[in-house]
């Protein structure tokens, strides 16, 4: 993998090392001292089979620190936040375990994970997760994404199957945004 850096504002690309011999791989998920310090309290970890598609979801309460100690995945990013300088750009590429590196994925950034193969993708986040803003997303196949999906079958969640367009994700993530930075004073890009 050659990308080191998203094209996203506060999407870092963050290595991460990997020991691997005959036996298999230990997989440092994350260290303090790694570069884009990242204040974790919830880890998680999310084993998915191939075709299996997470997203597009957004947040307005935590960010995420993506790392992948097992498979293949396409990771999909798009910047909603209307007044960050990086707002309707999007990267996709393509992450395998090899790639020995952490995405920090910001709050109100868009994402999609497509999992190529039997894959084990482990996340810490900034905040507790609270279901009541667990809702902001639309479909993964949005044009207004900006991405390029292969043309199979994939599986998803029934939320993901109803979630709206991307426009309204837009809306819901503004209007979240507000009431959270409302309750916790804490700045975001909106």
């Amino acid at each position: 993998m050659a990308i080191r850096q998203s094209g996203i504002m506060g999407c870092e690309i963050v290595p991460v090392s990997a020991n691997r011999d005959d036996r298999g791989c230990l997989f440092e998920i994350y260290r303090q001292s790694w570069p884009g310090l990242f204040p974790a309290v919830q880890w998680n970890a999310c084993a998915s089979g191939a075709g299996a598609v997470r997203g597009a979801h957004a947040h307005v309460d935590y960010e995420e620190f993506y790392t992948l100690p097992k498979g293949r995945v396409v990771l999909g990013l798009a910047d909603i936040r209307r007044h960050s300088p990086t707002y309707r750009q999007s990267v996709q590429f393509a992450w395998a375990d090899s790639d020995a590196i952490a995405v920090i994925i910001p709050r109100g950034v868009a994402h999609i994970v497509l999992f190529e193969e039997d894959s084990v993708l482990a996340f810490g986040l900034s905040d507790y997760w609270k279901p009541e803003y667990d809702v902001v997303g639309c479909q993964w196949d949005a044009p207004e994404l900006g991405f390029t999906w292969p043309q199979r079958p994939v599986r998803r969640s029934q939320r993901d199957i109803q979630s709206g367009s991307f426009g309204a994700m837009v809306e819901l993530f503004d209007r979240l945004s507000l009431k959270w930075n409302a309750k916790t004073a804490a700045p975001a890009l909106t």
